[in-house]
C-alpha cells in the first residue's frame, strides 16, 4: 500500500508535470492552449447553470382587525355580507363544475360511454356529502348554543 501512495504523491504528480512540460515537443504550446480552453470551457459552463439559490423568504399574509367597540349588530351585518360572499363563491364554483361535468358528459356520450349512470351516481354522492357537512354543522351548532338549529329558509 505505501508503494501505491508514493507512486501518486503531490510531490511526485508536480516533478512528472515538470518533466512534461520542460521536455522539447511542437506540439506543447498547442496542446496547453487547448487543455486551457477545454477547462475554461468547463467552468463557463458550470457558471451558467442555475442553481438553487436561499429559499424565499415566507409571504406574510395579513388578516383584518376589527375595532374592539362594535356593537352586536354590526358584527351580525358582518357575518352576514362575509356569509353572502361565500355563498356567492361557493355558487359560482358549482356553476364552474357543473359546467365540467357536462363537457365530460357530452364526450362521453359521443365515444359511446353511458354517462347518464355516472353523473347520477355523482350527484347522490355530491348529494349525501352536502347533507352530511349540513348535519355536521347543525351539530356543532347545537352543542354551541344549546338550542335547536332553526330550518333554513326556502329559496
Amino acid at each position: 500500500m505505501k508503494g501505491f501512495f508514493s507512486n501518486v504523491s503531490p510531490k511526485r504528480a508536480i516533478k512528472d508535470l515538470w518533466q512534461v512540460l520542460g521536455a522539447p515537443s511542437e506540439y506543447r504550446m498547442r496542446a496547453l492552449l487547448l487543455a486551457a480552453c477545454v477547462t475554461g470551457g468547463i467552468f463557463y459552463l458550470m457558471t451558467q447553470q442555475g442553481g438553487r439559490g436561499l429559499p424565499r423568504p415566507p409571504k406574510v399574509i395579513y388578516i383584518e382587525s376589527w375595532r374592539a367597540d362594535r356593537s352586536d349588530k354590526e358584527i351580525l351585518a358582518g357575518n352576514i355580507a362575509a356569509q353572502k360572499k361565500l355563498d356567492e363563491e361557493q355558487a359560482e364554483e358549482d356553476r364552474r363544475a357543473e359546467d365540467i361535468r357536462k363537457m365530460y358528459k357530452a364526450v362521453g356520450a359521443a365515444t359511446g360511454i353511458d354517462t347518464q349512470k355516472m353523473y347520477d351516481k355523482g350527484t347522490v354522492e355530491r348529494e349525501a356529502e352536502r347533507k352530511a357537512e349540513q348535519q355536521k354543522n347543525e351539530a356543532l351548532l347545537r352543542q354551541i348554543t344549546g338550542k335547536p338549529v332553526p330550518a333554513p329558509p326556502k329559496p
